[in-house]
């Protein structure tokens, strides 16, 4: 259900083509993991039992700063007919350049052309003979839409998808922007809008070059995961319809006295969002729906005949 970093999170349309309709009746046990940012910044506090407390100045500067810091901002991307986003962004002041905004790439790259334009690298720098290959160097700000990021680690190199989509989109790709960026953010993507919004959170990201050696030759180790339901929600589902211009995932029933029912979901009603969560298809309720514990009450922001309204569901115990 994630990406690559537990920090983002995604309205994928992968999953369109699974097994059919499904009831989330499965109780199977699930792990969450909440956490809660939120520091305010009056200069006046009121505790309980102590009346207003005056906080220092410095205090408060360093928390609105850190408010500041978690600002969301929007993206705007273009959908390319090869189903990739594309960003134009300024690298160092310069450009803008087309990159590809990938949630599954693991590194950022980028280039030669684009590097040395943009300073990135200088133009004598040494190349290697396995395409064109500078290693490892360092964006001091990439611009894109309301977003400014700085010391963005990149790889420099002509990888072959970029000539690839270049030419199948029929315009210069870049480079691919992915994990060395994203893993800085909660990122929730629109497809309808065409945007995407960036929330920072605090995470470590990991020097992934270094460990690609001992990824390659480690052990290979095969992983499932079963997505399934935390408790008993009452509702079947069916498959989204329009591509990618689909509102959502349509519920085709709903079984009398669960859940669902009680909370006010109708045949015919078609879920956008669960817990906060966008669903654009059946794989997406279902990763959303597991991590709502029985018991929990859940916003479900669906349409009906045409018209947004949220319902609340709190799933029941039971399989």
């Amino acid at each position: 259900m994630n990406p690559s970093s537990p920090s983002t999170a995604y309205a994928s349309d992968q999953g369109r083509h699974g097994s059919g309709p499904a009831w989330l009746r499965l109780g199977l046990a699930t792990v969450v993991v909440a956490g809660a940012l939120g520091l305010g910044t009056n200069l006046v506090r009121a505790w309980p039992g102590r009346g207003p407390v005056e906080m220092p100045a410095d205090q408060d500067r360093a928390e609105a700063k850190a408010q500041a810091k978690r600002k969301k901002v929007v993206v705007p991307f273009e959908m390319l007919p090869t189903n990739h986003m594309m960003v134009r962004a300024r690298i160092n002041g310069e450009g803008p350049y087309r990159l590809i905004f990938d949630l599954g790439a693991p590194i950022t790259l980028l280039s030669n052309r684009a590097s040395e334009a943009a300073g990135v690298v200088k133009a004598d720098a040494p190349r290697s003979f396995l395409l064109g290959m500078r290693g490892e160097a360092e964006i001091d700000k990439l611009q894109a839409g309301d977003l400014t990021v700085t010391k963005l680690p990149v790889i420099v190199f002509d990888h072959p998808v970029l000539k690839a989509l270049g030419d199948l989109v029929g315009r210069r790709i870049d480079g691919i922007v992915g994990f060395t960026l994203f893993a800085r953010y909660r990122t929730t993507i629109d497809y309808q809008a065409h945007q995407m919004t960036f929330e920072p959170v605090d995470y470590q990201i990991r020097d992934l070059l270094k460990e690609l050696p001992d990824r390659m030759l480690g052990p290979k180790v095969a992983r499932h995961r079963v997505l399934a339901a935390a408790g008993l929600w009452g509702i079947q589902l069916g498959e989204p319809t329009g591509g990618l211009d689909a509102p959502g995932v349509p519920v085709t029933a709903v079984e009398e006295g669960s859940p669902a029912a009680q909370g006010g979901l109708r045949p015919g009603d078609v879920i956008t969002t669960l817990d906060g969560r966008w669903t654009a298809s059946i794989a997406d309720v279902f990763a959303a729906a597991a991590d709502v514990e029985p018991g929990r009450a859940a916003a479900v922001v669906i349409l009906r005949d045409g018209q947004e309204m949220t319902r609340t569901v709190t799933p029941a115990d039971g399989a």
